[in-house]
């Protein structure tokens, strides 16, 4: 049996306000979506928080605040940060 089992990723469209990770990749981007990020800012590497889920999604990153369409939500994938690093 398994125990102390965590998710180290996940899509970000399914993740929280307060979520915190890094952008591991982009599965479902093509290569418009792939430019539109990098205008943004948001490349591989790059450390993001959920601050807002509903009307708009939005994330905040140390250049500021960015409020995203779907499809960029949909085209993110994050490794996630834990507050609890202890083992």
């Amino acid at each position: 049996m398994f125990s102390g089992f965590t998710v180290s990723g996940a899509s970000l469209q399914v993740l929280n306000v307060g979520d915190r990770g890094t952008i591991a990749r982009f599965p479902r981007a093509d290569p418009s979506t792939l430019s539109h990020l990098q205008e943004l800012g948001l490349d591989r590497g790059t450390e993001i928080t959920v601050t807002q889920r509903y009307p708009n999604f939005r994330v905040s990153t140390k250049d500021g605040h960015l409020t995203l369409p779907p499809s960029l939500v949909q085209a993110i994938y994050v490794r996630l940060m834990s507050e609890d690093t202890s083992f």
